[in-house]
């Protein structure tokens, strides 16, 4: 009997849905369950710790380009390595902070600055360098792990509810080192460095290089990261993103206190914005897959325009009752979105470069996740609700569309 050989790059999809699951779940929705209690004990407003949450994506942005770079070049897994445990490290120091000060410290150059080197950008660059034709099925494997990692916020909420909010940070960073060093183990670079052709196409004799101990990368297509920064391309599509993350970041923060504000108890808060993860599932995986087949950007642009209208609803809800149908359309449109422009970006300026450009990308992108959280603390803080901040970035979302839309495929490089 034959035995049948799982491609290499599945694994790397499987062990990226896993770190995915902890960035989200833990370190960004999940970080809601801890607006309310340091509120509590330090006397912060909604404003401050959301701020406290921007300032922590500063670094992201400014180290973006710096971290792509060394992925394209030493590859993902060295920085994995690194960045786990420092993110683990970040949490289990937040047990004994004292201030804003201490705070800041273990929150932005622990936990944030190693989910930056430890997570997102590494996977995604693994990811795409692994595949080609199917990336978008690849990609919504991969991302389908922060649907998943909804789980973690009902848990970490019932965890801060019960043992305190110290407490629950500590084990949580246990729980990230335990869970993240073996995937960051599995991760590979390029498939071309160990025989292998992205998607698993089975190699002929003239891809092999030189010296007989890889196979050839075709780069010839590809854009470098100063050759994509000069089309407009790259600008339509980050700035869309950027736009978009405003919206995600301002209303994804403050589910856990949204869900407060209508009648649940913590936990019960807690599940609610938990199951928007579960529910962006069909979206991460079902939206991008549908990627290979159509195009890409008009269906981006589909799942902005269910965003805004989702995002209008919830601004309008006045009961839990009235909320979950928003929040269904919101997590499908937030799941699709989230995940399409990785693959978008693979699409348009090839493997080479990828990490890099993803991370002058992400630069842009944090103007709007650091902004967002702050319009949401700060329209809450003065109004007492979130319409006013709702409403307001659904006109971001309605942005996010016109730029995609504008963001037209860059011309094919001659070599």
């Amino acid at each position: 009997m034959r035995k049948i050989r799982i491609y290499y790059g599945w694994w790397i999809c499987l062990g990226g849905e896993l770190v995915m699951g902890m960035s989200a779940g833990i370190n960004f929705h999940g970080f809601g369950n801890f607006i309310i209690p340091l509120s509590r004990e330090f006397g912060w407003s909604r404003t401050i710790v959301s701020a406290i949450f921007s300032v922590a994506r500063l670094e992201s942005g400014f180290i973006g380009p710096v971290e792509g770079w060394a992925v394209d070049k030493i590859g993902p897994r060295k920085l994995m390595l690194i960045g786990i445990p420092l993110m683990g490290l970040g949490f289990v120091s937040l047990y004994w902070v004292n201030g804003l000060t201490t705070f800041l410290i273990a929150y932005v150059l622990g936990v944030t600055l190693g989910n930056s080197l430890g997570m997102h950008t590494p996977v995604s660059a693994a990811v795409a360098n692994w595949f080609n034709k199917k990336r978008g099925l690849a990609f919504g494997i991969m991302w389908s792990g922060v649907g998943i990692g909804g789980i973690f916020v009902p848990l970490l909420g019932w965890a801060v509810s019960e043992f305190g909010w110290r407490q629950a940070a500590f084990f949580t960073g246990i729980f990230v080192v335990v869970d993240g060093l073996p995937v960051a183990a599995i991760v590979r670079h390029r498939p071309e460095q160990y025989g292998l052709l992205p998607d698993g196409v089975t190699p002929t004799e003239g891809d092999t290089d030189k010296d007989g101990k890889g196979l050839k990368i075709d780069f010839s297509k590809d854009y470098t990261a100063r050759q994509a920064l000069r089309t407009s391309t790259l600008w339509f599509l980050s700035l869309s993103i950027a736009a978009r993350s405003l919206v995600s970041g301002g209303v994804g923060l403050h589910l856990v206190p949204y869900f407060i504000g209508l009648g649940s108890s913590p936990v019960q808060a807690a599940t609610y914005a938990g199951s928007v993860g579960i529910m962006s599932i069909p979206g991460r995986f079902g939206l991008s897959y549908l990627g290979d087949f159509l195009n890409r950007r008009y269906t981006m642009a589909a799942c902005l325009f269910l965003m805004t209208v989702s995002i209008l609803m919830l601004a309008g809800a006045e009961s839990i009752k009235d909320a979950v149908p928003a929040m269904i359309v919101y997590s499908i449109a937030q799941g699709g979105i989230s995940v399409i422009p990785q693959a978008l970006i693979a699409d348009y300026f090839g493997r080479r470069a990828f990490a890099t450009i993803t991370g002058f990308r992400s630069m842009i992108q944090m103007s709007g996740i650091i902004i967002g959280p702050v319009v949401s603390g700060y329209m809450y803080d003065k109004n007492g609700t979130y319409e006013a901040a709702f409403i307001g970035f659904a006109g971001a979302a309605v942005v996010s569309l016109v730029l995609v839309l504008m963001a037209f495929p860059p011309k094919t490089l001659q070599r």
